[in-house]
């Protein structure tokens, strides 16, 4: 949590219009925002800043959501993240994401304010 209360979210999604929707709404709610593009990126910029939270989409060009999240659960500086997943696919039967560690996940098309009140439930969860 940043010392004015706020949050310190991540967003990770391969489209910029998703990417600048996301942090056009969390800034606006107070947030602190990253962005990255692709799997490497998320993983390196988590590791080097420690945000709260993580919104993670699934489906990237590079590695894979699924990874990321096992990279980052794998590594004792960044396991306590939480990780919001955004995903097209139904996860409670998706075998892979069982077996990573999200905290929350949100099925496509998603509306900004959804994923605002999930990144606060994380944050909220943080704070108790």
């Amino acid at each position: 949590m940043t010392s004015d209360g706020g949050g310190y979210v991540l967003v990770v999604d391969d489209i910029a219009e998703q990417r600048e929707i996301y942090e056009a709404i969390f800034t606006h709610a107070g947030l602190r925002v990253l962005e990255a593009k692709d799997g490497e990126t998320a993983v390196t910029l988590a590791r080097a800043h420690l945000p709260d939270v993580v919104l993670l989409d699934v489906c990237l060009p590079d590695v894979d959501g699924y990874e990321v999240i096992r990279r980052l659960k794998a590594d004792e500086r960044t396991r306590r993240i939480s990780i919001v997943v955004l995903t097209a696919c139904a996860l409670p039967a998706d075998e892979p994401a069982r077996a990573a560690a999200y905290d929350e996940f949100l099925v496509k098309p998603v509306q900004p304010r959804d994923a605002l009140a999930a990144v606060q439930r994380q944050l909220h969860a943080l704070q108790r």
